[in-house]
């Protein structure tokens, strides 16, 4: 069986703060099939055909508790994690297995149950403001222009989850490979192609 984590901070004051975009994923993925989350102590989840998806409702840093928890109640095999990138530009993706933690609080939760070096991730790029510190920045609300711009980002990203879901992350992989080709020089708002620069810190 397969699970797919979507990160963020329970809550209504977190809903739509740059931090709850693992949450916005998953929850737009349900909308779309009219599909509803149960909850379990730790944990929103969805259970469809050989995978489940789980909102961790822990808090961002003990995220990993539920991970773990799931893990114990499913038979578990592969592992996808979706969350938001200060390291990214705006609406930008970037997908990948393995890496280190880029100071996420999620993923650092995370790795205490399950090795970072073989987690699947999709990062969503939220850009950083330097002028502020990184936690006030995260845990701000989106304003209407990134909220625009994410709503492409939100539609690709459930076709991600449903290659995921019904075949591999190879496949996954494979559709990442023709949208960046396909919007490489594209200036069209809130698609935008990551820049592949050698930038593996695991960010």
């Amino acid at each position: 069986m397969k699970m797919v984590v979507g990160l963020g901070n329970p809550g209504s004051e977190y809903a739509e703060t740059r931090h709850n975009l693992g949450y916005m994923v998953l929850d737009n993925w349900a909308a779309a099939k009219g599909l509803g989350f149960s909850r379990s102590a730790d944990y929103d989840y969805i259970v469809t055909g050989k995978a489940v998806l789980i909102k961790p409702t822990t808090f961002m840093n003990l995220s990993g508790r539920a991970v773990r928890d799931a893990l114990t109640r499913w038979d578990i095999e592969d592992v996808m994690v979706v969350y938001d990138d200060l390291e990214l530009p705006p609406a930008s993706l970037r997908i990948r297995t393995g890496g280190g933690d880029g100071g996420h609080n999620g993923l650092k939760s995370i790795a205490d149950y399950y090795p970072l070096e073989e987690l699947k991730r999709i990062r969503i790029g939220i850009g950083r403001d330097t002028a502020r510190s990184a936690a006030d920045f995260v845990l701000e609300q989106l304003s209407e222009s990134e909220f625009t711009a994410l709503k492409p980002v939100l539609a690709q990203m459930s076709r991600y989850l449903d290659l995921y879901i019904k075949y591999d992350f190879s496949q996954v992989l494979n559709e990442y490979s023709k949208w960046k080709k396909s919007y490489s020089d594209s200036k069209k708002s809130g698609i935008v192609s990551p820049k592949e620069e050698n930038n593996d810190k695991g960010l």
